[in-house]
């Protein structure tokens, strides 16, 4: 029987592209989403809220039930609300956080029974170059990135003994649609031609200027739940073109 990977927000972008990829690799990839996939990408798929605990206890019941125990946690949910610290609104606050670190925690809280049972787990977070250093009015989003990364090593060292590894991902801008459509907002609001907007707006920061692409990410995260990997826990792995080196 495969191994069972849920992937949270899998469903679209990142995480469709990440579940896609273990799915390929043999895993029983399962989407834990607000948000059904597009039929044609044939993802087994459970709506789940991750900010709730019964509905992230439902989904891990009705995934074991399913498809049998978890073995690998991909957790990816996430959005983004800008604003300056004393004008972001309180529901937009706790909003980012209980998506992406609480409900982080909740999905880890909620797989971890199954995985020392068997002695195996792989949990990897979907973070951010966020998670390790700061942009203006992105209070919530960097508190929940950082937030997560502390999570991460908490778990590791806790598990470290149990055939568990906990590791986090850290991308920086990656191509997706809805960053084609930031850069086109750009392109039209500065009069500015795409390499310019990225290797001057978005790319700034960074030694390569180029988009991080999804297939890169998911790749990170395959090898992060190989044999390959097994000594690897509590680290947190840039994929940035060199925006945030050596943090």
């Amino acid at each position: 029987m495969s191994k069972v990977a849920i992937v949270t927000g899998g469903s679209s972008g990142i995480g469709k592209e990440i579940a896609l990829k273990l799915q390929q690799e043999g895993y029983q990839s399962v989407s834990w989403d607000l948000n059904a996939p597009d039929s044609t990408d044939q993802l087994p798929y459970i709506q789940c809220d991750v900010s709730s605990e019964s509905s992230v206890s439902e989904a891990a019941s009705q995934t074991q039930k399913k498809y049998g125990d978890i073995s690998i946690l991909v957790n990816n949910c996430g959005l983004q609300y800008m604003s300056p610290v004393d004008e972001f609104p309180k529901e937009k606050w706790d909003l980012l956080i209980s998506v992406m670190l609480t409900g982080t925690f909740l999905c880890i809280k909620n797989v971890l029974p199954q995985m020392k049972a068997n002695g195996f787990g792989r949990i990897i977070n979907i973070s951010s170059v966020h998670g390790k250093l700061a942009s203006p009015y992105k209070a919530a989003y960097v508190a929940a990135k950082h937030g997560v990364h502390g999570l991460a090593k908490v778990v590791a060292q806790e598990m470290a003994s149990k055939g568990i590894t906990v590791n986090t991902v850290c991308p920086g801008f990656v191509d997706t649609p809805l960053m084609r459509n930031q850069v086109a907002h750009q392109m039209e609001l500065n009069q500015l031609s795409e390499e310019d907007v990225l290797s001057e707006i978005f790319l700034k920061q960074q030694s390569i200027k180029q988009l991080t692409q999804t297939s890169q990410v998911a790749d990170m995260v395959y090898f992060l739940t190989t044999p390959s990997a097994s000594t690897i826990t509590g680290e947190a792995f840039n994929i940035s073109g060199g925006w945030g080196m050596g943090l």
